[in-house]
């Protein structure tokens, strides 16, 4: 076994450290002694708290919030009073579909929306209008069509100041309705052709009997139109809805309430923001 030479006793020299890191250097994340990063010696400061509202701000904002709408409330009830008043009549009106056109029902839910188009068209209203005196469009604003429950009932509403004005424009309007309607399709076009081979006849230069024969082949044309064509009939006529006017004071009121309350709230979210700014 070799030793190691011995250098006459003496101590072996110590050994050197590692040089310290540069003055300000720290690692990422550390702390400087004495405070937060970059403010030596100043302690960690923390966010200032938001003012709160005060039990007195927060009953003042219930009791603005409850005025505003108490106030909008009061206000549509208080229209709806002053408004003129104007009552509801109905007719019920039934479209007959022909039993050999039954058989696609998007084609009989475009007809019957087809007819809810016509009874509320200028061709029909504008009659109506001028012989009561009014405009054609300030009576389509009074004039509503629609359908019921998936059936072929058209139910006819006009809107008139008094009960019996609305029962009266309500008949104008279906019986003129029914009018269009027949002349707006084949048949309407049968019966013009008869009406003039009608008032040919019993003229001087006529040919009687073969005017007689025309009439006759066309009001079998007619005849057969009525059995197998779509037709509209007036199957309750014209009533006045017991408890319908407009404007409701009732759904004023509930009306004006909910815009108060729509008011209240961006009212309360105002002031909350002002008064608890820092």
């Amino acid at each position: 076994m070799s030793m190691t030479p011995s250098t006459g006793g003496a101590p072996s020299p110590a050994r050197q450290s590692l040089p310290g890191p540069p003055p300000g250097f720290r690692l990422p994340g550390a702390i400087a002694p004495g405070g937060p990063a970059g403010r030596p010696g100043l302690p960690p400061t923390a966010e200032p708290r938001r003012p709160r509202l005060t039990d007195a701000q927060r009953s003042r904002l219930v009791r603005t919030a409850l005025a505003l709408v108490v106030l909008g409330a009061v206000l549509g009830y208080l229209i709806a009073l002053v408004m003129p008043v104007q009552y509801a009549a109905r007719a019920s009106i039934q479209y007959t579909i022909a039993g050999e056109n039954t058989g696609e029902f998007l084609k009989t839910d475009r007809d019957l929306t087809t007819q809810v188009v016509l009874l509320t068209s200028r061709n029909v209203l504008q009659p109506v209008a001028d012989a009561n005196g009014i405009s054609v469009s300030g009576l389509g604003e009074r004039v509503s069509a629609q359908i019921l429950d998936e059936s072929n009932i058209i139910q006819l509403e006009v809107r008139d100041k008094t009960r019996q004005g609305g029962i009266d424009l309500t008949n104008a309007i279906a019986a003129r309705y029914l009018e269009v309607a027949d002349a707006s399709g084949p048949k309407g076009y049968l019966q013009a052709q008869l009406a003039e081979v009608r008032s040919r006849q019993g003229t001087p230069d006529a040919d009687a009997a073969a005017l007689t024969a025309r009439a006759a082949a066309l009001q079998s044309e007619i005849d057969d139109l009525n059995l197998t064509s779509n037709k509209s009939s007036v199957i309750v006529p014209a009533y006045s809805v017991e408890g319908a006017r407009y404007p409701d004071p009732t759904m004023s009121a509930i009306t004006g309430g909910v815009c108060g309350l729509i008011v209240a709230l961006i009212t309360v979210i105002t002031l909350t923001r002002r008064w608890t700014r820092s």
